[in-house]
């Protein structure tokens, strides 16, 4: 591989990986500084100015058919020229979607040199017009098909790279191919909880074909675990299009995490010619499965128009426009069932995607599966993640919905290049993802129509979604549903009452200090919309991870650069998000003491709001149908609004989620002269169960305890109980009202406080750690205070059972997780502990980012 400076001077040589990104084969060789420690990204931005050549040679047998062979790449990133033997073969502007080159002619017996040449993105945004509007300050990405927010975002630093970031091989082919297959649920008859009585499919190829001969297609599907199909067809087809619909008895369905199994079928599709030779194969997966958005007006009358009138009177600025328009739910269903959807953003893992593999999507989505996750938003700057990121989504049962990838800007609709360019990107994604069951919904963009009324026309990207992405999901992916952008609904495409919203309740402006935090909890309930598919919570990654890209005087200073270098700010916002971030954690949690009890309190901002906002959205249910907090996952170390940081740890709101949106929870909400016991249900079936109530004070037995019986009906959430202030002993500052709910295999636990977070001032307590034995590589430890224990936290990167939780008086939590090879002990602290407790026999996490799988080296 080789750099060549814009001034012409001394080229860099170097070794390349395929797939792979400049600046990675550039760490690799020791050319740059490690860009995530502290502010050293700042050293490597020179290298978006230079070209960069990777050149390779291969040798070809004689006996290789040359007649009908092409140079296909998965991506290339980004502006780049493909020579073959000294031939320039092709041009590509486009990172996300594959291209293919025919070079046949061009090839020869023996060595072959191929040469991918990737220019600056500079030298093709020079002389574009610079007036069209564009979050954060950089205009030369939308002229620009690549991953956006690595141009810069509010929560990731300016990253723009280039590559070979996906594979690439030389294929030959024998006088017909297979370009695509699809298969598409049509309808299914009298959908039960694991089968259907039946299930019409519509199964599609397309082909290409160099012959005048016969070519015969055979499509086969099997059921999971099956060798016999359970369905085939075969006959002579035309170059072009052919499709059969099929039938199948009694089909397994797939569903959602928490709802049902996924299972999963495979297609199997062949051309042959006439002597029986299989001239090419294709095998996809599919899952059986209905989805629908409901978007049902209020009903006069209804409890759903009073509470739309509510938020309007509330959310004015976000209402203005709709007046007296009814409010209209926005409720997703699965094979005819309303799902409650939870979960998060998702966005790109790396800055460098070349180098995220399979089992570093296995584990994040792993992650989300376990943390309560069913549904993820694939946010619009970014990419189209790989098959790797989809196939586990389809086997763990969570749902994604789609952006096409543009985000927060006015694209230059009538640009000719910026045109030709969607043109090809949006069939190409749809084709990419069409045939998986996970795949929910489909938005034309993430905010580029916010604040614009869409009927008008002059909507961003209102041309873009008319002339090209619609039609195309018409022709490629009917019946799958889509937005114009994201959000979408309302005169202003975010309001409260229509449509989905981009809303939180977080407070990130400089009046932070001046409001009343008294009223956080209702600030999260008055946040609660129609389906919030964006809810900002923000929190600090814990110690075991920042000290991966901080310097312990880094962290240890409140106020000190590298903090804010790695906590983007947003520029529409009149206060840095580091600054509001500290402020809001001063709010809640009251002054840190030391820097170690800083960074908790920061940690724990994001427990708490996730908490408080999971339990808030779900007891609106069916008004709310759906949280997506932002964001799910992270692109770079960062101390902001991810779930899960970037090294795969997750973080304190993590764990808020997990508990929160676990499919039966209970919750308490204080409603003035009462308090209200909520039972959740999110599963399809009835649930019956009990709930123990108490007061329990800091030391001692309860003040106050009652146990009721609880029917919870299928997807429901019902007030179990009604406790009226005036009968209780008083829940001051000195006692938490708790609600423990068991329901056969269900378990949960709410709890209440009167006052702020900060006014909780349990005594002294010291924390009694005992070992379990380990069974296989699974340890365990269990966990005592003899009095009330306030956030119990675990300080280490892994995954356990349950981080982050208070313990009352006398109890017991047993914690496990998975043994990873290097050992070492686990501080266990807790924020009125007396000292901390280490337990040096268990293993601790080593590194937990999996990189490279295997990789071609270019020179």
């Amino acid at each position: 591989m080789t750099g060549i400076p814009p001034d012409g001077g001394e080229h860099l040589k170097l070794a390349g990986a395929v797939p792979g990104h400049v600046h990675v084969d550039l760490l690799r060789a020791g050319q740059i500084p490690d860009p995530f420690w502290r502010d050293q990204a700042e050293a490597c931005q020179w290298v978006e100015k230079w070209d960069w050549v990777y050149e390779r040679e291969f040798t070809l047998d004689s006996a290789w058919p040359r007649s009908w062979a092409a140079l296909e790449f998965g991506g290339l990133d980004t502006f780049a020229a493909v020579f073959l033997n000294g031939q320039e073969v092709g041009r590509t502007a486009n990172m996300f979607i594959p291209h293919r080159f025919e070079v046949g002619p061009l090839l020869k017996p023996g060595r072959n040199r191929l040469v991918v040449h990737f220019d600056s993105i500079w030298k093709h945004v020079a002389g574009k017009p610079p007036e069209h509007e564009c979050a954060f300050g950089t205009p030369e990405r939308i002229y620009v098909r690549r991953m956006q927010c690595t141009f810069r975002w509010d929560w990731v630093n300016r990253f723009v790279s280039c590559g070979i970031w996906k594979p690439v091989r030389l294929a030959g082919y024998d006088r017909a191919r297979i370009s695509d297959a699809f298969v598409r649920t049509l309808r299914i008859e009298r959908p039960g909880g694991a089968a259907a009585e039946s299930a019409d499919l519509l199964v599609g190829l397309e082909t290409e074909q160099r012959t005048g001969a016969a070519i015969t297609a055979k499509a086969e599907i099997f059921a999971p675990g099956c060798k016999q199909p359970a369905w085939t067809t075969s006959g002579e087809i035309p170059a072009g299009q052919a499709s059969w619909r099929a039938r199948l008895e009694a089909p397994k369905l797939w569903w959602p995490n928490g709802c049902g199994r996924q299972p999963l079928y495979t297609l199997r599709c062949a051309l042959a010619a006439r002597d029986g030779t299989v001239l090419d194969s294709r095998e996809l997966r599919f899952g059986i499965r209905t989805l629908e958005i409901e978007q049902q007006d209020d009903a006069p009358g209804s409890p759903e128009e009073a509470r739309t009138r509510e938020l309007r009177v509330i959310h004015k600025a976000l209402e203005a426009g709709n007046g007296d328009a009814p409010g209209r739910s926005f409720i997703v269903r699965v094979n005819g069932k309303r799902i409650f959807c939870r979960g998060g953003n998702w966005v790109p893992c790396d800055p460098w995607p070349s180098r995220v593999t399979r089992g570093w999507y296995e584990r994040l989505l792993r992650l989300a599966r376990d943390g309560s996750v069913n549904c993820l938003r694939g946010w619009g700057g970014g990419i189209y993640e790989p098959d790797a990121f989809w196939d586990c989504c389809d086997r763990m049962g969570i749902l994604v919905c789609q952006d096409f990838q543009m985000a927060c800007a006015r694209y230059p609709q009538d640009d000719p290049e910026f045109r030709a360019e969607i043109s090809r990107e949006i069939p190409a994604a749809i084709r990419m993802l069409r045939n998986h069951p996970s795949l929910a919904w489909w938005s034309g963009d993430n905010e580029s129509g916010m604040d614009f009324d869409w009927d008008a026309g002059d909507c961003w990207g209102h041309k873009v979604v008319g002339e090209i992405t619609a039609p195309a999901l018409r022709e490629l992916d009917p019946g799958r549903p889509f937005f114009p952008t994201s959000p979408f609904g309302g005169r202003g495409n975010t309001c409260m009452t229509i449509g989905d919203v981009h809303t939180s309740a977080m407070p990130t402006g400089g009046r932070i200090m001046e409001m009343d935090w008294e009223h956080y909890r209702t600030w999260i309930d008055n946040a609660v919309g129609r389906f919030n598919s964006e809810s900002g919570t923000i929190g600090s990654p814990g110690m075991f991870s920042l000290r991966r890209f901080m310097a312990a005087e880094d962290i240890a200073d409140p106020a000190g650069p590298v903090w804010y270098y790695h906590t983007k700010d947003n520029p529409y916002s009149d206060t840095r998000l580091f600054d509001a971030q500290r402020m809001a954690a001063e709010k809640l949690f009251g002054p840190a003491d030391n820097f170690e009890q800083r960074v908790r309190h920061l940690e724990h901002i994001q427990h708490e709001w996730v908490r408080h906002s999971m339990e808030a959205a779900r007891r609106r249910k069916w008004y709310c149908a759906g949280l997506l907090f932002w964001m799910f996952n992270d692109c770079w170390p960062a101390t902001g609004w991810s779930l899960v940081d970037y090294y795969g740890a997750p973080k304190a709101g993590w764990y808020a989620m997990r508990r929160a949106g676990r499919p039966v929870i209970a919750s308490i909400e204080d409603a003035g002269d009462s308090f209200r016991i909520w039972a959740c249900n999110d599963t399809l079936s009835p649930v019956k169960g009990r709930m123990s109530l108490r007061i329990q004070g800091w030391s001692g037995p309860p003040i106050w305890e009652q146990a009721v019986p609880v029917r919870m009906p299928e997807n429901s959430s019902i007030v179990a109980a009604r406790l009226l202030k005036a009968g209780l002993p008083p829940v001051g500052l000195d006692a938490v009202l708790v609600a423990d709910l068991k329901a056969g295999k269900h378990a949960d636990r709410a709890w209440h406080y009167a006052g702020l977070p900060f006014q909780m001032a349990p005594p002294p307590v010291k924390l009694a750690v005992r070992r379990e034995p380990r069974k296989g590589r699974r340890e365990a430890i269990v966990i005592k205070a003899e009095s009330y224990a306030r956030v119990v936290t675990l300080e280490a990167g892994i995954d356990f059972s349950d981080n982050y939780f208070d313990l009352l008086p006398g109890e017991e939590r047993r914690i496990e997780w998975i043994a990873r090879p290097e050992a070492g002990p686990i501080p266990i602290r807790c924020w009125n502990g007396i000292g901390e407790v280490e337990e040096p026999a268990c293993s601790a996490v080593g590194s937990l980012r999996p990189r490279r799988g295997k990789e071609t080296v270019w020179y």
